[in-house]
């Protein structure tokens, strides 16, 4: 993997060659709208555009807190209907172990990949998730 971004303290993005996914693992979901959009829509979409990207790792499990229910609706009007029509094909999520609240926030936004035409994939571990992805190329 490597690191193509960082929000400290709260975010890591990687991209995974072997994979072509984005991995973006959390630790805390209390971010800002213009960090999240800047993480999310400029650095990782336009790595994984470049690099024929195929999906997108969301690894939350050890990720506190929750997105503000702006960054909620941006996912789902803005952030998903990007991953599609830039040729990201599946979401799998790996949900907080330690975090109720986090879990939720997890399951929120989940729910909007089916209507941006998103495969959703939930894995229990990172490594699982990459060896799955290995299996769809």
């Amino acid at each position: 993997m490597t690191l193509i971004h960082e929000i400290p303290g709260k975010l890591q993005v990687h991209w995974d060659e072997d994979s072509r996914s984005i991995i973006d693992i959390w630790q805390n979901y209390y971010t800002r709208l213009d960090e999240f959009h800047h993480a999310v829509l400029v650095k990782g979409l336009d790595h994984s555009k470049l690099n024929g990207g195929i999906a997108w790792i969301v690894d939350s499990s050890e990720a506190e807190g929750k997105f503000a229910d702006q960054i909620l609706d941006y996912i789902g009007t803005t952030v998903f209907p990007n991953f599609v029509a830039n040729g990201v094909k599946y979401f799998i999520t790996i949900k907080p172990r330690n975090s109720p609240v986090a879990a939720f926030n997890v399951t929120s936004y989940s729910m909007k990949t089916a209507d941006a035409g998103l495969i959703l994939v939930e894995m229990d571990s990172l490594d699982q998730a990459l060896e799955w992805l290995k299996q769809q190329c």
